[in-house]
């Protein structure tokens, strides 16, 4: 039983970290500071999206929105497969 190893591709590399990807086994590795994550690419893409959202709502969001308590869904999450 021969297991090929994965080849690690750089998707984006700062000094917060680091995404890397193993097309052949469709894994993302995500690397941030000493946690690393594996997602399926489907499920990558959906929290990149997720961070995209906040981070933009961070950045731009509305000062009485951030005052206000409680959770708000933005974007229902959709699967891929």
């Amino acid at each position: 039983m021969s297991k090929k190893p994965c080849n690690h591709e750089y998707l984006a590399a700062t000094e917060f970290g680091k995404a890397q990807i193993c097309r052949e086994c469709g894994v993302v590795h995500l690397h941030i500071q000493n946690l690393t994550m594996r997602f399926e690419v489907a499920d990558f893409l959906g929290l990149a999206d997720t961070l995209a959202d906040a981070a933009i709502q961070a950045r731009t969001g509305d000062k009485e929105k951030a005052k206000r308590a409680g959770f708000t869904v933005l974007k229902s999450s959709q699967r891929l497969n």
